[in-house]
């Protein structure tokens, strides 16, 4: 059965926008460590899946995203964007319409499912925090160590 009403924003994310309110906080909200998942073994038979793989994770556990279960989520939307690709290489190849047996015209079946592909990894793009719109909205956990004693210094002092 589906859930009703908006997705809930976790805690971390409330925190970093400073909208939490203590009365509506959950109190049984996973804090999963930050961290490089290990690259499920379904992806090492598509070189593309495999390329965006290594890019995204990189890119995301730099950023202060990523953590040890994402996993998952990060190779099912490199799968999307191999598939993407491939329906993108087809409609190249064979342009937006193709004739049937009987001589007619109609339009590419690559073209449908590369539109909702695409939008597939716009959603998944966008729960990563990796489009414009929504890199605004996702909190980080990066390390907030001062760098040095004065600035240890000014951080403690206000």
């Amino acid at each position: 059965m589906a859930k009703r009403g908006r997705r809930p924003i976790p805690t971390k994310l409330k925190i970093a926008r400073g909208t939490l309110r203590k009365d509506r906080q959950r109190a049984d909200e996973p804090d999963l460590p930050r961290g490089m998942p290990a690259m499920p073994e379904r992806l090492a038979v598509d070189p593309i899946a495999v390329a965006q793989w290594h890019e995204l994770s990189k890119a995301l556990f730099d950023s202060g995203v990523l953590t040890t279960a994402d996993g998952e989520a990060l190779a099912t939307l490199c799968e999307v964007h191999s598939a993407e690709q491939a329906c993108l290489l087809e409609l190249r190849a064979t342009g937006p319409t193709i004739h049937t047996d009987l001589g007619g015209v109609k339009p590419n079946p690559a073209g449908s499912l590369y539109r909702s592909l695409a939008a597939l990894k716009s959603n998944l793009l966008s729960e990563f925090g990796l489009t414009p719109s929504s890199r605004s909205k996702v909190g980080t956990s990066k390390d907030d160590t001062p760098k040095d004693d004065l600035e240890a210094f000014f951080t403690s002092h206000g």
